[in-house]
């Protein structure tokens, strides 16, 4: 599904006519803020039996490629490498028997790294000229990626799993357009899925993880 969509926004904005809308390519710098939400179901039986709440600031860059017509621009942008999204490590007390028959362990470090990569999103800006020559655009996109979950936990055998993960993005900016260039600058906030995973002495993991973005994209028109 993730290369239909990729293909198909590719053809719609870099085949378009000239003629019909102007194209352009760009870079983007983004400092985020990552916030996520941890529960953990220690029985896996439906009931939450710990929460936290853990922030993370994290930059990373991004290509696009987009096609403006009227007061609609549509696009697509591309994390072009795998990035680090969060780690996290917190100190437990086991109460639970290690999954693999071995003594349990008194106490120690869980840890977890989240890595995305193939991080695309495709996104529609409907905008505005005002009168002081600024272009005021909102952005409403659609997001998908892959996260690769590296799990290590003091009371089970440590886990890798990996899960598609989608969202939704919304923001709002300005553009400055200088010729064949232009400069935006936007904030944005992009609302993942959540993802979860079962270790092996049955505990499942959640996590909601929410991206709030600076972004400062640079373009040129061809």
């Amino acid at each position: 599904m993730k290369k239909i969509l990729l293909s198909l926004a590719f053809v719609l904005v870099y085949f378009m006519p000239a003629t019909a809308a102007d194209r352009a390519i760009g870079i983007t710098l983004s400092a985020a803020q990552i916030d996520t939400d941890l529960t953990d179901d220690v029985d896996s039986n439906g009931s939450v039996d710990t929460t936290k709440s853990i922030s993370n600031d994290v930059f990373y860059g991004s290509i696009f490629l987009e096609a403006t017509k009227g007061p609609m621009t549509f696009g697509i942008d591309i994390i072009p490498m795998a990035a680090e999204f969060d780690t996290r490590s917190t100190t437990q007390t086991s109460t639970k028997a290690k999954a693999d028959g071995a003594a349990p362990q008194v106490s120690g470090t869980n840890k977890a790294t989240a890595d995305v990569s193939k991080h695309v999103t495709l996104y529609l800006q409907p905008q505005f000229e005002t009168p002081g020559g600024l272009t005021v655009f909102g952005t409403l996109g659609y997001v998908t990626a892959d996260v690769e979950i590296d799990y290590q936990s003091v009371s089970s055998i440590n886990k890798i799993v990996n899960e598609s993960l989608d969202g939704v993005k919304v923001g709002v900016g300005v553009k400055r357009d200088m010729g064949d260039r232009f400069m935006k600058f936007e904030l944005a906030r992009t609302d993942y899925d959540d993802i979860s995973l079962t270790t092996g002495n049955n505990t499942k993991v959640t996590a909601d993880l929410d991206n709030t973005q600076l972004n400062l994209s640079i373009g040129k028109k061809f």
